[in-house]
Parts: structure tokens; C-alpha cells; sequence
């Protein structure tokens, strides 16, 4: 799978009547659902859901990448293109952590597709997710995020007001199981710093992972923990927003955004850090 078919079956669909690519606008209607054990209970049958699932993908698929995931083109997109990699397996949840799989799936794209790309995964109610079929998102890598510094060695980081954690890649020893040793231990941190400062800690379910983001390319990783996943309905964050990239639909989640102050507001959604004293 190369990124010309990507981007001609992306296309495709665009042009075809049956995707709609709004830019920021299609975020208007995106759906948003209780994340709880038993929310998949009413999946609407007529929907051509594949079993367990509560994202349509028929007529939106891309094609295979591997055994266990395949790829779609995002109905709710904000970017040329915007893919979702969902697993094979409709009963894999949103919640859960990211396993070998996954990492092997999403890996295999990156390394595959000749422009810069940036993987996300919105890891449970609070980390941003809307369905609870499991699932992966790709987008060209926007410019200037909080995470940039990391494409050069001696690149510092910004001064974010949430807790983070990330780590460089070594181009000649990423290979998936290496990228999910990683993606473990920065997990670790996170949930040392997150796990139980979530606002649906008493509700998650028994095998629900810390919420967090997740963030990949080909050179750096990043996971942090989450407390929220938005303020109020105007503003709230999925992973690449918590990395400065705030996507929104109207003008009035705008307004809304400069009134409450985009740094406060990422503080509340993560989890704050702890400034030093002097």
C-alpha cells in the first residue's frame, strides 16, 4: 500500500458523493457516545457495522494493511487525507492500550507512505475518542507543534502546562517491538502522573487503560496523560491538540477558546505541572 493509491482512494471517495471532506465544518456533526461497558449495546444494526463495532466504515474503505486492522478514510475529515486505522476486530476497544498489532499496523503505514505523517490514538472518554471501536488516526504532519523540537537533535522543548513524556527514535532500531517497549514505558509515566485524576475513574472499565494521547512519526513518540476530555462542548481536544493543533468547527468555538485561554484550558484537559520554585 503506497501513498498515490492512499491518496487516489481518498480521493476517490471525495469526489464520489458518498464522503463529504468539509474541512473543519464536518466536525459540526460528529457523533459523541457515553463511553461505558455496555454503550455498544445499541449499535444500529441497519448501519453495516462489522460486528462488535460502532463505526460504519462500508463504502469508506481503503483496503487491508494487515491481518488485524485495515484502513479508512476519515467521514469527519479536517485533512487531504485523514485516515482512520481500525482494527480488524470489532470488539477492540478505544479504552484499551495499544498492543503489537497495533504498533506493527500503524509502523508499517508510516514507513510505507512517501510524505511526513503523524499518528494519533485518543485513548479512552477523557483522551478524546467518540466510538469505541478501536482505532488509529493519520494525518500530514501539521507544522510547528509543541512536539517539533524533536525533529532536530538539538531542538528544546516549549513549556507546556501539562505533564508529558517522549522520546526520540533511532531511525535504525524502530523496529514495532522496540516502538512498543517504548510506548509501555512512557505509558508508565503517564499513568504514574494521571491514573485515577480522570473525571470517569470510578466508571472505567476493569481493563481500561490510564487515558492518554498518544502521538507518533518517524522520529519521535509522545504519550501523555488525561484528566478531561474538554472544558465545556466549544472546547475540547483530541491528540493533536494537546500538542497545539486545535481544530474547530465554528467560529463560536473560537471565541469561546480565546475567552477561556488555550493554555489554561490544555492544562485542564491534561494533567497540570507542577511548576518549581524559584
Amino acid at each position: 500500500m503506497n501513498e498515490s493509491f492512499v491518496l487516489s482512494e481518498f480521493d476517490r471517495l471525495v469526489n464520489s458523493g458518498t464522503f463529504q471532506f468539509l474541512l473543519t465544518s464536518a466536525l459540526a456533526n460528529k457523533p459523541t457516545i457515553p463511553l461505558n461497558a455496555t454503550a455498544a449495546n445499541g449499535i444500529d444494526e441497519l448501519d453495516q457495522k462489522r460486528e462488535g463495532s460502532d463505526i460504519s466504515t462500508h463504502g469508506f474503505e481503503i483496503g487491508e494493511v494487515s491481518a488485524s486492522h485495515f484502513l479508512v478514510a476519515n467521514k469527519f475529515c479536517w485533512a487531504r487525507p485523514h485516515l482512520m486505522l481500525v482494527t480488524s476486530d470489532g470488539y477492540q476497544r478505544q479504552y484499551e492500550g495499544l498492543n503489537l498489532n497495533d504498533i506493527k499496523s500503524v509502523w508499517f503505514l508510516l514507513s510505507a507512505l512517501d510524505t511526513d505523517y503523524v499518528a494519533f490514538y485518543n485513548c479512552g472518554q477523557d483522551g478524546g475518542c467518540s466510538r469505541l471501536h478501536k482505532h488509529l488516526q493519520l494525518i500530514p504532519t501539521p507544522p510547528n507543534l509543541f512536539a517539533s523540537f524533536l525533529d532536530s537533535k538539538g531542538g528544546q522543548p516549549p513549556r507546556v502546562p501539562f505533564e508529558w513524556f517522549y522520546h526520540r527514535l533511532n531511525p535504525h532500531d524502530s523496529t514495532p517491538e522496540r516502538l512498543l517497549d517504548i510506548y509501555n514505558h512512557l505509558l508508565e509515566q503517564a499513568t504514574n502522573k494521571g491514573w485515577g485524576l480522570s473525571e470517569n475513574f470510578g466508571t472505567a472499565p476493569p481493563n481500561a487503560a490510564c487515558p492518554h494521547n498518544f502521538i507518533l512519526t518517524k522520529r519521535w513518540m509522545v504519550v501523555l496523560p488525561r484528566k478531561r476530555a474538554a472544558i465545556n462542548k466549544e472546547a475540547g481536544v483530541n491528540a493533536i491538540g494537546m500538542l497545539g493543533y486545535i481544530v474547530v468547527a465554528t467560529q463560536k468555538e473560537i471565541d469561546n477558546w480565546i475567552r477561556l485561554g488555550p493554555t489554561n484550558s490544555l492544562r485542564e484537559l491534561g494533567v497540570a505541572k507542577q511548576e518549581k520554585a524559584l
